[in-house]
């Protein structure tokens, strides 16, 4: 009588599988990371004033970083018109590279972009978007509500450029308060109360400068019936 023997044996593991392995075993290879660049947040100023960027940079493998930035024009612009206070070309990290200075004479807007290396790798993020817009040439503007129980506000603004002060240079049976105010960085609006003492006509005088420099007047104006109107 024959009798067969089986001989178990262990399936062949590809070899592929194992040179997978120790590549992910080796150190450096599978842990290496790229760096990482924030450009900041946007900025808007007026054409012709500088906006300051606020970029940083980081590495979780700790190498050493170069930076530098591109621009490109998103809206309007020329290049030609600004000026950079930062590397276009790769350079060592320094405060000064990470947040640069971007000043243009022309109205538009133009998307900066950080870009990082540390030798192999480099990444930049959606960049920060820097619009100049026209320059200011109009003061601010004086308006206030309907008249209501001898008590109503005075509104000054300036969507622009803000108001940077304020004062109420001559009343006639008109009381406001406060009667001035400066504000630096400039305010958007302010808001002034006034009231007349007793009847009768009533004028007052403001004189104000909005964030541009440009200086203005209102006049408040109320008639013996209580009718009123602002000019300015």
């Amino acid at each position: 009588m024959s009798s067969v023997v089986h001989t178990w044996r262990r399936p062949a593991v590809p070899a592929l599988i194992f040179v997978l392995t120790a590549l992910l075993l080796v150190p450096g290879v599978a842990s290496a990371a790229p760096p990482v660049a924030e450009s900041g947040p946007d900025v808007t100023v007026v054409a012709g004033a500088s906006a300051q960027l606020s970029g940083s940079v980081s590495d979780p493998d700790g190498d050493a970083l170069e930076i530098r930035w591109m621009a490109t024009v998103v809206t309007q612009g020329d290049v030609s018109s600004c000026t950079f206070s930062g590397p276009w070309s790769w350079a060592p990290v320094t405060p000064q590279g990470l947040s640069p200075s971007l000043s243009c004479t022309e109205p538009g807007s133009y998307l900066l972009q950080l870009v990082v290396g540390d030798g192999t790798s480099s990444d930049d993020d959606t960049g920060a978007l820097v619009t100049f817009t026209d320059p200011d040439t109009s003061p601010a503007t004086c308006t206030f509500r309907s008249w209501s129980k001898r008590l109503t506000s005075l509104r000054i603004g300036d969507a622009q450029s803000g108001v940077s002060s304020y004062t109420v240079l001559h009343t006639y049976n008109l009381t406001l308060e406060p009667m001035s105010g400066t504000w630096a960085p400039p305010t958007s609006s302010t808001t002034l109360q006034w009231s007349r003492p007793r009847r009768g006509a009533g004028l007052a005088l403001i004189s104000h400068t909005n964030g541009a420099g440009l200086s203005g007047e209102c006049v408040v104006l109320v008639r013996r019936d209580g009718t009123a109107r602002v000019t300015g």
